[in-house]
């Protein structure tokens, strides 16, 4: 007999003679299963979007599960109208959620109903209101927090500059921890005014704040968070109109499993 050069696995030569040809072959699959047999194949992915639960009974065939945990977005700050005729007023964008990835084999250590949490997108301000806080994702031992929110603007007859939200401190749980992106100022010079931009996620980004430029008189509210933990953007207020920030988008799980 014969054995290959790089794994050792046998095999019969043609000098051999082979009076049970099936023995040969399971003796050659039982060498090629205890090779690869401590490898992982994907299976499939199972997102979670709102709270609930993993049930690990509900796949039997389970050897391993990447988990990917991010928490909600901070809301964008409101603006206040600026009580004065040609100025605007500005409101910070939303911080995004941080993140965590972990790699799990100890399938038998998980509990029976692993408890998903997912992190509320934080609700825009209002007038001079801060936006909310994102709100903390959690799942497998992990649990990064929410984005702030951006603070509000208020009467200014001149420059302002506001803050954005903070961003989402992520922990030390995963094997890749990563916090999340600050929410941008608030910016207003005389006439122009510029929301903050909402952190982003690599699930989606917060966009730039509102926008006025030559027209004051006319408030925009904050532009919505367009991905999974990332922030509302900052509003704009005019004259004599005050205007909302956006609200942060919800946290994420995704869940990879291996068999």
């Amino acid at each position: 007999m014969g054995t290959t050069a790089n794994r050792g696995w046998p095999y019969p030569e043609s000098t051999d003679y082979v009076a049970d040809g099936a023995t040969a072959m399971e003796n050659l699959a039982d060498a090629i299963d205890g090779s690869i047999g401590n490898g992982y194949t994907y299976v499939q992915t199972v997102y979670f979007t709102s709270s609930g639960s993993f049930t690990k009974a509900s796949y039997p065939w389970l050897k391993a599960i990447r988990a990917t945990v991010i928490g909600g977005g901070g809301g964008g700050g409101g603006a206040e109208y600026s009580g004065y005729v040609g100025h605007a007023s500005s409101g910070g964008g939303g911080g995004s959620g941080g993140g965590c990835q972990k790699w799990i084999t100890n399938i038998a250590g998980l509990a029976a109903s692993e408890t998903i949490t997912i992190g509320s997108g934080g609700g825009g301000g209002s007038g001079s209101g801060s936006g909310s806080s994102g709100g903390s994702s959690s799942a497998f031992g992990m649990s990064p927090a929410g984005g702030g929110g951006g603070s509000g603007g208020t009467h200014t007859s001149g420059s302002q500059d506001v803050s954005g939200g903070s961003a989402g401190y992520a922990g030390t749980a995963g094997d890749i921890n990563l916090s999340g992106q600050g929410g941008g100022w608030g910016l207003t010079h005389g006439a122009t005014g510029t929301g903050g931009a909402g952190g982003s996620t690599p699930f989606g980004f917060g966009l730039g704040g509102a926008l006025i430029t030559t027209n004051p008189a006319s408030p925009r509210g904050g532009n919505s968070a367009s991905g999974y933990g990332s922030g509302g953007g900052g509003a704009v207020g005019a004259e004599s109109v005050a205007a909302s920030g956006a609200a942060g988008k919800v946290g994420l799980v995704i869940v990879e499993l291996y068999a």
